[in-house]
């Protein structure tokens, strides 16, 4: 006896059960594999079985649609005025649908297309996917992925469209991120408050600029910190925000505001404390905080010094290492001028000119910063944050891992900054209330 299985869509009366219209979509004899790719069925054929079933279930849904409306401005019954064949673009799969168009009239007409009914011909499945597959790899490479999982060349995934709708989505985020947002409840804002504010440097396409720099902020409570394991530390609650707009500042400072006041910032009960690598313009970014707290300390970033120690160490003997661990051994205490006269002595006994250079911005960057450097030895005993390396994924995350680790990718500052609002969205774990905002703004509801 030979069997078979059959794969059947009925059309039918959901109170009565009676069915209207019957249609087979697959049927395939059942016979013994004798290899691993005949058990069950292939990509293509999967893909080619929901194409079938989606196309049925449209097929009725585009009947609905097509029904006789009144007028939606002056109510008076509508006349039919032909047809017109619109795109839909599903997850996996491309679709054709006819619209039934109709005029009035009063001059009114009805839309004609998918995108016209509900404000574009792409699912939001599809939308979603798209965008985030274009911030966590190249658009060319997620144009194949996206393609791959469809099992054929689709245009709707070219990675021009995915550029689009990144820009589309980010945008309206970004405007959401930006409306003024009030201080939290004074019974319910935090008493204290961490912001570490860091940039990165992107390669730019602009023929004139070699790189532009891109901001990053994370503000978090201490109290959100988990301990992992010996040495590891996570946050459980953060909210990141990203910049790479040259618009002096203003955009990273009023996301930087909002993430502060989203977390807890109360002018009259918050302490808030802010690390920083040590640029100028993240100081700057940094002390437009200070009304808007009850208590505002600025710490020089240790990760961030020690970083340059280790430059240095990385091409000094071991006699000369022992001399700069003093000078270190100051900065660790929060003495900053000994620190730095120690550099000097250092400097005259120096005859490598690289490792001169190199003590020379040493100086140069504890000096500019040297009123934000603390006693980095009591505020660890007291438990007090002194460094960033809780939040330095941070820039690893939102920078690096997309758009800088692949030297050769080149960037327009609004397409980074476009990337970026999407991937602090995902960073800070509110992606799935962004991309619900950002579907009520893209998509309509059928009139």
């Amino acid at each position: 006896m030979i069997m078979g299985i059959r794969f059947v869509a009925e059309y039918y009366n959901t109170k009565t059960g009676e069915v209207v219209t019957s249609k087979i979509m697959r049927s395939d004899e059942i016979k013994r594999p004798t290899t691993l790719k005949e058990f069950g069925y292939l990509h293509s054929e999967q893909i080619g079985l929901l194409q079938s079933i989606q196309d049925f279930k449209l097929q009725y849904e585009t009947k609905l649609i097509n029904a006789e409306i009144n007028c939606t401005n002056c109510d008076r019954k509508t006349a039919s005025v032909g047809t017109r064949k619109s795109k839909f673009h599903s997850v996996l799969t491309d679709h054709e649908v006819t619209i039934q168009r109709r005029r009035c009239r009063c001059g009114w007409s009805s839309p004609d297309s998918v995108e016209g009914i509900y404000g574009s011909s792409l699912h939001p499945d599809l939308v979603e996917k798209q965008v985030v597959q274009g911030v966590e790899n190249s658009y060319r490479q997620a144009s194949r992925q996206l393609n791959a999982e469809s099992k054929s060349v689709r245009s709707i995934n070219n990675d021009d469209r995915i550029r689009r709708n990144i820009s589309a989505v980010a945008k309206i985020i970004e405007k959401n991120n930006l409306m003024p947002q009030k201080a939290a409840k004074e019974n319910e804002a935090a008493k204290k408050l961490v912001a570490v504010i860091d940039g990165g440097h992107l390669k730019s396409n602009d023929n004139g600029t070699q790189s532009f720099e891109a901001m990053i902020a994370t503000v978090y409570r201490p109290e959100n910190i988990r301990n992992i394991d010996k040495g590891h530390n996570e946050i459980m609650q953060k909210t990141s925000v990203a910049s790479a707009l040259s618009d002096r500042q203003k955009t990273i400072k009023q996301l930087i505001l909002n993430a502060c006041r989203k977390e807890g910032c109360h002018e009259l009960v918050t302490e808030l404390t802010c690390l920083t690598d040590g640029a100028s313009n993240c100081w700057s970014i940094a002390n437009s905080l200070k009304p808007y707290c009850k208590e505002f300390i600025t710490v020089l970033d240790w990760f961030h010094i020690t970083k340059r120690f280790t430059v240095i160490n990385n091409r000094a003997d071991s006699d000369f290492k022992n001399k700069l661990d003093k000078v270190k051994w100051f900065l660790w205490h929060g003495n900053a001028k000994s620190a730095l006269e120690r550099l000097e002595q250092l400097q005259m006994e120096m005859k490598d000119e690289k490792l001169l250079l190199s003590l020379k911005e040493l100086y140069e960057y504890i000096d500019r910063n040297q009123n934000y450097i603390v006693n980095y030895q009591e505020r660890q005993e007291a438990n007090l944050p002194f460094t960033s390396t809780i939040a330095e994924s941070s820039v690893n995350e939102l920078i690096n891992t997309r758009q800088k680790n692949n030297k050769k990718m080149q960037w327009s500052r609004e397409g980074a900054h476009n990337v970026l609002q999407i991937r602090a969205s995902r960073f800070s774990k509110t992606w799935s209330q962004d991309w619900q905002k950002a579907q009520e703004k893209i998509y309509l509801k059928a009139a």
